[in-house]
């Protein structure tokens, strides 16, 4: 039996899903180079097909990650609830991007690209969903050019539980607490709390908007300067720098209630009056005006107000889990949705609740959802057996050495097949050499995983500055993360639980600090992926060579792209990003190829 899952909207993905075994899994964007391309994805379900052999004909369910009568429903009831102030819907502002966004008609037609995150008309878009929701398999097919006999059913699947299933379904355990949170889904939902059993799985709890940390989030993200939904891992990066200046303002916005309840004080918030990510004239005049839109790093005032926005983040969150906690019993936690990629909340839930393990999956944020639905139809609905013990990250694209090498011979490089790529790449980070990664099948998510990722040694001070400016093209304040061999991250890291999806954020041993600066933040924290024989057995062994070579388990790792692209996904990709970028060297399967000394 095929399930084939589809997201749509941030970050489109597909996922197939055959009796049990996650076959395929790919965001959109992979393939388009559209860095959060929300099209349909188009590209991606065709990838799914063609791992497995198979046509539409061949489908026999497809799972939908939104519910848009639901959604209808839920806005009707928020409109009318907060009148007067939802008749702003109708001026159809863009908040912080000046002009007016897309009218209704634009946004329904889904032709025109959006400009920036609230470049949509809100009636429009809730046209919109319905439109794709009702006519998904002609939006299907005609993507696939396929005219043939099919036999799928469509389902619509609850965005929440879609999230919930991606990260449970996955997971090694047999029972365990469940959060999911993001902005909203498709019932208004933005906090979900459940327990997993089995094949099921039990909602709990649900906080709905415009009570959402993804919309306080993404809202203070824009008030930085930065593209809510899109930026918010820069805030979580630039709060490092700030001071605990406006902690207690920020209290205001979020009032805690008994039993994990937690709601917005809305008055700070323009979010549930728009529809788009604004903050109000109450919060302007208590913090200021907004940062402009710019490359330049931001003053310490904004950095002061992301370190508020954060704070009060983990202290919610914190709130929340211990609720959950012991309302379930439970000591293992699973979590999904976009506030899921904040993994500075994260590490603080696993190290200060009584959750005593923490299980995440690498694409929290929508692209998830469709796999995440098409786990939650096959497993709990059709009674599929869940995909235990079974790779969850490395689902993507994967190419021959004859593709790799006409990739390098197409571009004119110079190259050698190497007896031994973990000893030659070990060897060029070691000599402080800059290289991009490029081996087996691409990860899923936001985070490079060890197999499309460009490399460094963390013992440099200066390969941070450097990756920023020279490879990354990005902003200075943003750190870099450490690949660290999981049976040694203890000797480094204030916790040595593992972290494979880089989705836990841990304190950097102080006598450590000196020995890996350029994978040390600035509170001296790090983002850390630890890597197992098991889960990549080359990557693995690469970092043990480096290991050997200069007694550091680590590298430092990030993702292969420049900035505002995509993680590439082909050899042609990588090799273009090499070429345009000040990387070193490359080392693409068993080929390497290095830039001459300048």
């Amino acid at each position: 039996m095929f399930v084939l899952g589809i997201s749509q909207v941030h970050d489109s993905a597909a996922a197939l899903v055959a009796d049990g075994t996650i076959v395929a899994f790919a965001e959109e964007e992979r393939f388009t180079r559209v860095k959060h391309d929300g099209r349909f994805p188009a590209q991606a379900v065709r990838y799914c097909l063609e791992e497995a052999g198979i046509t539409l004909a061949d489908v026999d369910h497809v799972a939908y990650y939104w519910q848009a009568p639901r959604e209808t429903m839920h806005a009707l009831s928020h409109f009318v609830r907060h009148l007067p102030e939802t008749l702003a819907v109708f001026r159809n502002d863009a908040g912080d991007y000046g002009d007016k966004a897309s009218g209704l008609l634009d946004t329904l037609s889904d032709q025109k690209g959006q400009a920036h995150p609230d470049d949509y008309n809100v009636g429009g878009a809730l046209l919109l969903h319905l439109r794709r929701g009702f006519t998904l398999e002609t939006i299907l097919r005609e993507s696939q050019g396929f005219s043939g006999r099919t036999k799928f059913k469509v389902h619509l699947m609850d965005h929440h539980r879609a999230h919930a299933a991606s990260a449970f379904f996955i997971s090694p355990y047999q029972e365990s607490a469940i959060i999911t949170w993001d902005g909203i889904g498709s019932d208004g939902t933005s906090t979900y709390l459940g327990l997993g059993k089995g094949g099921r799985i039990h909602d709990i709890r649900r906080v709905k908007f415009p009570h959402s940390l993804g919309a306080m989030y993404a809202g203070v993200t824009g008030y930085l300067g930065f593209n809510p939904t899109r930026d918010e891992g820069k805030v979580m990066g630039l709060a490092a720098y700030g001071t605990d200046r406006y902690v207690d303002d920020f209290a205001d916005l979020v009032r805690f209630g008994p039993d994990g309840y937690f709601e917005l004080d809305l008055s700070w918030f323009r979010h549930h009056a728009t529809g788009k990510h604004q903050m109000s004239p109450k919060f302007l005049e208590r913090f200021g005006p907004a940062r402009p839109r710019e490359r330049a790093t931001p003053s310490q005032h904004y950095a002061d107000v992301a370190y508020a926005l954060q704070a009060t983040l983990e202290r919610t969150g914190l709130h929340v889990a211990r609720w959950l906690q012991a309302k379930t019993g439970q000591t293992r936690l699973v979590t999904a949705g976009g506030v899921a990629l904040n993994s500075v909340m994260n590490g603080r839930i696993l190290l200060e609740t009584p959750f005593e393990d923490f299980f995440a999956q690498p694409a929290a944020a929508d692209d998830g959802s469709a796999l995440g639905s098409a786990l939650l139809l096959g497993v709990e609905k059709l009674g599929m057996r869940r995909p235990r013990d079974q790779e969850y990250i490395f689902l993507g694209p994967q190419f021959s050495e004859e593709e790799m090498e006409k990739a390098l011979k197409d571009a004119g490089l110079e190259y050698r097949r190497t007896d031994d790529i973990n000893d030659t790449t070990a060897q060029a980070l070691a000599d402080g050499k800059i290289v991009g990664w490029f081996q087996g099948r691409m990860e899923c998510g936001p985070r490079a995983l060890g197999n499309r990722s460009i490399l460094a040694d963390p013992r440099r001070a200066d390969a941070k500055d450097r990756l920023n400016e020279k490879v990354k093209h990005r902003e200075p304040f943003r750190p870099f993360a450490p690949s660290c061999l999981a049976e040694r991250s203890g000797e480094y890291f204030a916790s040595g639980y593992p972290s494979p999806v880089m989705l836990l954020v841990f304190d950097v041993l102080e006598h450590q600090r000196d020995k890996v600066p350029a994978i040390t933040h600035e509170d001296g924290t790090a983002r850390v992926q630890t890597v197992t024989a098991a889960d990549n057995p080359r990557y693995h062994a690469m970092i043990s060579r480096f290991a050997e070579l200069t007694g550091v388990p680590m590298v430092v790792n990030t993702s292969f792209n420049d900035n505002e692209e995509p993680i590439v996904c082909t050899p042609d990709d990588a090799v273009r990003c090499y070429l345009k970028t000040d990387m070193d060297a490359l080392s693409l399967g068993p080929f390497f190829t290095e830039k001459a000394v300048r």
